[in-house]
């Protein structure tokens, strides 16, 4: 019986632990040091329902991408202007009478999610582009918590680049007329 190739040294098994997340926006670069948690992107392919005579049946239809949570530990630092520079520009909390929102370049960031192996070497990649933060939380205060601050996103993005740079990329095995 045994586990089979699970257990073979040549098989790198991924962990939760080893990643990086950064954004690069046209207010600079929100760093990737200070990320507490974030996910993997998040696809849903919708259904076509197809109906003759008597029955039912499905193929598979459009896709669509889910947005993806963001923790940062809060710090005062000068490396965090980026990020907060970035969701003013989206919409800019900074001015309670103009309250300005960017419809041209300022909103577009790309995220790039790197996983590593257990010596540092990128296994896989995921570019998360024209992303802008959808929902921010700033977080809850509390006397009785001596817990760090954090900033929670949830990030929308439009397309996904990914690269296995480990084993086999993906290819569509699509088969024409």
């Amino acid at each position: 019986m045994g586990i089979g190739l699970l257990g073979a040294p040549n098989i790198i098994i991924k962990r939760k632990f080893r990643w990086t997340l950064e954004i690069s926006t046209p207010c600079g670069f929100v760093p990737k040091h200070y990320v507490k948690l974030a996910a993997r992107p998040s696809l849903d392919i919708e259904e076509t329902e197809l109906s003759f005579l008597n029955a039912t049946t499905w193929i598979p239809g459009k896709g669509k991408w889910q947005p993806i949570s963001v923790t940062y530990i809060d710090v005062a630092s000068a490396e965090m202007a980026g990020l907060f520079s970035w969701i003013a520009t989206v919409y800019d909390f900074t001015d309670p009478i103009n309250l300005r929102q960017s419809e041209k370049r300022g909103w577009n960031g790309t995220a790039l999610l790197t996983m590593y192996d257990g010596c540092g070497t990128p296994l896989e990649i995921w570019q998360l582009q024209s992303c802008f933060p959808q929902s921010i939380n700033f977080g809850d205060l509390d006397y009785a918590d001596s817990a760090e601050l954090t900033i929670e996103l949830s990030l929308r993005y439009s397309d996904v680049r990914y690269l296995a740079l480990c084993g086999a990329n993906p290819t569509p095995c699509c088969i024409g007329c």
